[in-house]
């Protein structure tokens, strides 16, 4: 799945512009963009005047269904050079043309302004990063951090804003990020037959997981979508990184789902009664895994995915 575009909106080159960042029906925008005047210049670096055809796409973390959308994993490399994975509050890509769409343009001194009130979680507001993704590797570049907004506001705005600063060099997607640390992983296996004999297990089967956020009782933020991931597996399955807990085992969750060749497989059932051998875990741990798939309270939803 692809996320579509937006459709572009006509700027003022020698104006300040603001551009909201979500649009959740009911919900305040997760942050805006401040554009200044006279910041686009051409390719060659001179400067750019005129109007400017802009495309600013945002892909919301309160929006579940939007993972499938996200054009990476969420991994970076650390300062010791270890892949650790980030927990988003949302990406976007900004696409800036004349007003013709003959030719690319890009922006300097772009701020981003982030709404406190959309980070619950502890910590994360004092963590949280601007990150750009190389197109080369596949991986998060960290961009700048965010300070408090000291600009001046009406005194019927209560909230508190957080302000990054960026410039737009080349087309590439951008990030609102909190480093995580956090990870363990989630061994998948797929079988051709409801047998499950390791000599059926299939390879090439893509297996995606999407991280839930944390169950009632713990610290949490349901404002944003944990992060997801996905691996291949081979004749002796898949395993595909998750987030945990140390402390609480299972303070996090996670939706497992299996596809090949774009066909979405179906899962071990979880009711009337679970099996085991099915499942692949022992009991006690299968109870203390609380294992269910999709279809456990409702026999009309699609069996292809569990938790």
């Amino acid at each position: 799945k692809m996320l579509r575009k937006t459709p572009p909106i006509m700027l003022e080159s020698n104006e300040t512009s603001m551009i909201s960042l979500g649009d959740m029906e009911g919900e305040d925008p997760i942050a805006k963009l401040e554009i200044p005047p006279n910041t686009f210049y051409r390719q060659n670096g001179e400067p750019y005047t005129g109007k400017v055809k802009a495309s600013v796409t945002f892909l919301d973390p309160r929006n579940v269904s939007s993972a499938a959308t996200a054009q990476s994993d969420l991994n970076f490399v650390g300062d010791e050079g270890d892949m650790l994975p980030l927990r988003t509050y949302g990406m976007f890509s900004m696409d800036f043309t004349d007003e013709m769409a003959t030719e690319s343009l890009n922006a300097g001194k772009v701020k981003v302004h982030l709404d406190s009130a959309q980070v619950r979680m502890p910590g994360h507001l004092e963590g949280m990063k601007l990150w750009s993704l190389n197109p080369q590797t596949g991986l998060w570049e960290e961009e700048g951090d965010f300070q408090p907004d000291r600009s001046k506001r009406s005194k019927r705005e209560e909230r508190t804003f957080l302000v990054g600063n960026m410039e737009i060099r080349e087309r590439r997607l951008f990030n609102l990020d909190v480093p995580e640390s956090r990870r363990c992983y989630i061994k998948v296996r797929t079988y051709r037959s409801e047998r499950y004999l390791s000599s059926e297990q299939v390879a090439g089967v893509v297996v995606s997981v999407i991280n839930l956020e944390p169950t009632p009782g713990y610290s949490s933020n349901p404002r944003a979508w944990g992060r997801f991931d996905s691996a291949v597996t081979t004749s002796n399955g898949a395993c595909v990184p998750a987030f945990c807990d140390d402390q609480n085992p299972d303070a996090y969750s996670a939706y497992i789902m299996a596809s090949l060749g774009g066909e979405e497989l179906e899962a071990v059932p979880s009711s009337p009664r679970l099996n085991p051998f099915a499942v692949g875990v022992p009991q006690p741990y299968l109870n203390k895994l609380r294992y269910q798939r999709t279809d456990h309270f409702d026999r009309n939803v699609k069996k292809t995915a569990f938790r």
